[in-house]
């Protein structure tokens, strides 16, 4: 029988999230947007480092924090102790998913290898999230999104030719990674319907980086030349580029057809005297063309897009049917009409923190949203411990006074 589409397509699902700072959180994020009843597991009195990160903090509350771990529910448990991982072998055999992001040694260490979470929950899925993947000789490094966008070589094509390799502005690394983790514990998920049996899941952020190369990557198996940055342009397709208008701000247009860039040229030769013959021009009437003289043809177009504003310009690009966009700000981006239509700047209120912003869910499919305020350390573990496990309230001050939880 169908479900009701209106519900939270990951009810019913239990996630043990013991992931830090962001790829991990971001992953878990999702989950829980979904519906998924996410436990976040932390160290008693130390809690997930990202609580600290700056530079901004409402009432003490770090903003990156709150940012990545709405929808969650707070347990603190010292799993350094016996007692800790006992309470936490508990919490194993009622849950679906474990989820960690440390290295394998911090996972024996632990004892939360997959073979030793199986004797609590024969069905349990497994998923680590690490910077190289477990079972090879960069397993042990440590690893930041910087380190990942370098070695997967996003740096290598980010930014303008001639220059020093650049990181890009957002975190694609770890987010990357997350986005990754995400769809593999659904699959999983899926799979174990079928199956009854869990899995092990091994992601790694330098997999999800060579993945995220995409035509770039093929490109370079294919001649065996890496590309190199080209800014706002891109190799295959011309004319692509981000144009400064008369008012200052930048128009990016991208034709990556030659019905695009048909389009483009009628319009631009109907609306600058300049380019009237630019329509038949031979030396841009096929894409080979155009790229033999790409920079004689993005010459043009840049000194055409400074006689209108931006505003005339995305106008007559709409109208023209040619692909483009104001190139925003995060600010600006954030306040695009359109953006806040659907949903994807929403307004959470947190005990301490009080309301703030946040990014809304972009996986839209008709379901309910609640976006719950990121918890305070350890804030549910007494009501989890209870509800969930049973343990009396005289059981519960124990743990308590004796620092495992």
């Amino acid at each position: 029988m169908a479900g009701n589409p209106f519900n939270m397509p990951l009810d019913g699902v239990r996630v043990l999230d013991l992931t830090q700072a962001l790829a991990g959180p971001f992953a878990t994020r999702f989950l829980g947007d979904l519906g998924a009843e996410i436990i976040k597991v932390e160290q008693p009195g130390v809690g997930d480092p990202s609580r600290q990160f700056g530079p901004y903090f409402l009432e003490g509350e770090s903003a990156y924090f709150l940012g990545f771990n709405r929808n969650k529910k707070g347990v603190s448990i010292n799993l350094r102790s016996e007692k800790g991982r006992s309470v936490f072998y508990d919490l194993v055999s009622i849950s679906d998913v474990i989820f960690d992001n440390y290295r394998p040694s911090v996972l024996k260490r632990l004892g939360l290898e997959f073979e030793y979470l199986r004797h609590h929950n024969p069905t349990v899925i497994s998923c680590s999230l690490s910077g190289f993947g477990h079972g090879n000789a960069y397993s042990e490094k440590p690893a930041f999104d910087g380190i990942i966008q370098a070695m997967g070589g996003g740096m290598s094509v980010t930014g303008e030719p001639g220059r020093p390799p650049m990181l890009m502005g957002f975190a694609v690394g770890d987010l990357a990674g997350g986005y990754t983790a995400a769809l593999a514990i659904v699959s999983a998920l899926f799979d174990r319907q079928r199956s009854g049996s869990g899995r092990r899941i091994d992601i790694s952020l330098l997999d999800a980086q060579i993945a995220l190369q995409g035509h770039l990557g093929q490109f370079a198996l294919t001649s065996k030349q890496s590309p190199q940055p080209i800014g706002s342009g891109q190799p295959g397709n011309v004319p692509v580029g981000a144009f400064k208008c008369a008012d200052g701000v930048y128009v990016q247009v991208h034709c990556a057809t030659q019905r695009f860039w048909e389009n483009l040229a009628i319009m631009l030769s109907r609306e600058v005297s300049s380019l009237v013959g630019l329509p038949g021009d031979p030396r841009f009437s096929t894409p080979d063309g155009r790229r033999s003289h790409r920079d004689i043809l993005i010459d043009m177009i840049r000194d055409a897009f400074l006689d209108k504003t931006s505003t005339q310009w995305l106008a007559l690009l709409f109208e023209a049917d040619v692909p483009s966009g104001a190139v925003n700000d995060l600010v600006q981006a954030q306040q695009d009409p359109e953006v806040q239509a659907r949903d994807m700047v929403v307004e959470i209120a947190h005990p301490i923190a009080g309301v703030y912003r946040a990014a809304g869910n972009p996986i839209k499919m008709g379901q309910k949203e609640v976006f719950l305020p990121a918890p305070t350390l350890g804030q549910h573990t007494a009501e989890t411990l209870m509800n969930l496990l049973g343990y009396s309230t005289s059981a519960v001050n124990q743990l308590r006074d004796a620092g495992t939880i």
